[in-house]
């Protein structure tokens, strides 16, 4: 005999709510966006995911290759919050990489309508200068930074190294297009490590939580760019996905220094490479358009960039 929706099937309800967060930090990469994340999680009221990175909505590929890592099934990405906190959030810099990764702000107001944004920016020349370091680290990059600055086309959309991820005020206004001002607060990277408890203040209340809550691990600094190490190939292919899961597990701050030991003792340094005038005075040609819309768009005056 077929069972029936009886009387216990009418009392639940049809459509499970969807456990999302409630506030994404959408960028930008080499900008401290992880620290922000440690940060944001040692608020009471605030559950951040329990992996930094999901980039869920950053597909589909687009023809570039997912983020690695990427959680890709909705079933994944809910498992990463607690439906007990009102105040959700995950960290994807992916998400202000348009048009390598296009249409991330629409898939977020389909499925999170009234969500709020963090932007944290740095000085777009710096942030340039450590995505190359970090590139270098991962093994992805071998040429020398002139060498890459030389070859890179200034028209090329798709360059993740000047127009998609340095280039605020284009990647803030596709986010504006879809979503009301006053649910998306721009920061500052500058404030954030020269007076962090007061930019984190401002950002509490933006989030609706207890402004005033403080902690000791707000003196953490993580991934110092200083100290970025070259990656062996067998890192990504081995230590990240099988030693990473477990390793997440333990606090940051002692995960962060128990890393820097190891890497301190295992692995050469990146150098901090310089630019030469001529280097400089184009990326401040190619940045300067783009830093006069963020000024306007945002109200902020960034007095710390060299731009």
């Amino acid at each position: 005999m077929r069972r029936g929706r009886g009387s216990s099937a009418r009392n639940r309800p049809f459509f499970k709510a969807l456990t999302l967060p409630t506030f994404f930090i959408i960028g930008a990469a080499k900008a401290g966006t992880t620290s922000l994340h440690f940060y944001l999680d040692q608020h009471p009221e605030i559950q951040m995911s329990a992996e930094k990175e999901p980039n869920f909505f950053s597909g589909p590929a687009n023809g570039m290759p997912y983020p690695v890592g990427r959680v890709d099934t909705l079933d994944r990405y809910e498992q990463l919050f607690d439906s007990a906190f009102e105040v959700r959030g995950e960290a994807s810099p992916s998400y202000t990489n348009a048009p390598r990764r296009a249409g991330v702000p629409a898939r977020i107001a389909a499925a999170v309508p009234d969500a709020k944004f963090i932007y944290l920016v740095r000085d777009p020349i710096a942030r340039t200068v450590s995505h190359y370091r970090h590139r270098v680290a991962a093994g992805k990059e071998r040429r020398s930074l002139p060498e890459v600055l030389a070859g890179l086309d200034e028209s090329d959309p798709h360059s993740f190294y000047l127009t998609c991820q340095s280039f605020y005020a284009h990647q803030l206004q596709l986010y504006l297009e879809r979503f009301p001002a006053e649910r998306i607060l721009v920061i500052d990277q500058a404030d954030l490590l020269a007076d962090r408890e007061a930019t984190l203040r401002k950002i509490f209340a933006f989030l609706a939580v207890d402004p005033e809550f403080s902690s000791e691990s707000f003196a953490v600094e993580l991934f110092q760019g200083g100290e970025r190490r070259v990656y062996p190939r067998f890192f990504t292919r081995f230590v990240k996905p099988v030693a990473a899961a477990p390793f997440r597990r333990l606090p940051a701050g002692f995960r962060d220094s128990v890393r820097g030991s190891v890497e301190r003792a295992l692995l050469a340094t990146v150098p901090r490479p310089a630019l030469t005038g001529p280097e400089r005075a184009r990326l401040e040609r190619v940045y300067g358009s783009d830093v006069e819309r963020l000024r306007a768009l945002t109200g902020k005056s960034f007095p710390s960039w060299s731009v």
